[in-house]
């Protein structure tokens, strides 16, 4: 919805931390991708309440539990806290990562997952200063990713691959604590983003085979209509018509319909032909008037 339509003020501010996490988050994979260790990212557990891990790694009998704080400026330690020079407080966060820390210990132990489990805090921007802190042996800055970096050499595993396995079972996509606010469909701005840089890109012109955009990402035909199914059929919430690929991507209505009749189901026929995710995925399907709704039950791989 970003950049496509002006968002309320609580999503502007939903917007920008998840997206500051978000950066932080890509970062530290940046640096840690190349390293040995098994990894996953993103988990949220239900386990006494919900918790949600960014990272955990494991690596030659321990399970790393890294949490990812990607803050920038001058701050100050006050009574466990840091409090920047606009008061704004980052809460404890020696204590949040001790409960985390605590229920991922009895949820591995609940699951026979033996593995030591050390947890750390990260502050992975280089541009946050904190003054009257001491330090602690469990939060870790920019400058000491690379202590992280040496110590993950040992390739992964079978045994580290099946239990992280394990953990991802149980990941539960959505949170409770998370507002979704669908804006009308026709309000929204066309076109797609681009996959690296989430800017979005101009439609094809003409017989273009691909389109580059300014971050230097190609985009191809094929690619383009997949993304512009899945942008479409996010934002509507329902089906997706030929008409409005070709509104958001500018690809001729021949070129769309191959590569949707080759990935997507389809529901009605001719003029009110529309179609719907058909991968993993079953569908229930019921006709009212000349509109479809659709219930989409997902299938565990």
């Amino acid at each position: 919805v970003k950049d496509r339509t002006t968002l309320d003020d609580f999503d502007e501010v939903q917007y920008k931390r998840l997206y500051s996490g978000y950066v932080g988050e890509k970062q530290f994979y940046e640096r840690i991708k190349n390293c040995g260790g098994t990894k996953l990212w993103d988990l949220r557990l239900e386990y006494q309440g919900e918790v949600q891990y960014d990272f955990l790694v494991i690596h030659d009998g321990y399970l790393f539990h890294f949490d990812i704080k990607n803050f920038a400026g001058l701050y100050a330690f006050i009574d466990n806290n840091f409090v920047s020079e606009q008061n704004y407080v980052i809460k404890d966060p020696i204590s949040q990562f001790k409960g985390a820390h605590i229920k991922l210990k009895q949820f591995c132990t609940k699951h026979n997952l033996n593995y030591k489990i050390l947890s750390y805090v990260v502050f992975i921007n280089p541009d946050f200063i904190v003054t009257g802190f001491n330090g602690h042996s469990h939060i870790i800055f920019h400058k000491d990713i690379d202590r992280i970096v040496n110590v993950l050499i040992k390739p992964p595993n079978d045994v580290d691959i099946r239990a992280l396995t394990t953990l991802s079972k149980f990941h539960k996509k959505d949170s409770k604590h998370e507002r979704i606010y669908y804006y009308p469909f026709q309000d929204m701005k066309k076109g797609i983003k681009c996959p690296s840089c989430k800017n979005i890109l101009r439609s094809f012109q003409n017989k273009e085979r691909r389109i580059i955009c300014e971050c230097g990402r190609r985009v191809s035909k094929q690619e383009a209509v997949h993304i512009a199914f899945d942008t479409i059929a996010l934002l509507k919430q329902s089906h997706v018509k030929t008409s409005e690929i070709v509104d958001f991507t500018g690809i001729g209505k021949t070129t769309i319909k191959k590569i949707m009749s080759k990935n997507y189901a389809s529901i009605g026929k001719t003029c009110g032909k529309a179609y719907i995710a058909s991968e993993h995925a079953s569908f229930i399907l019921k006709e009212k008037h000349d509109e479809y709704t659709y219930k989409i039950v997902w299938v565990n791989d």
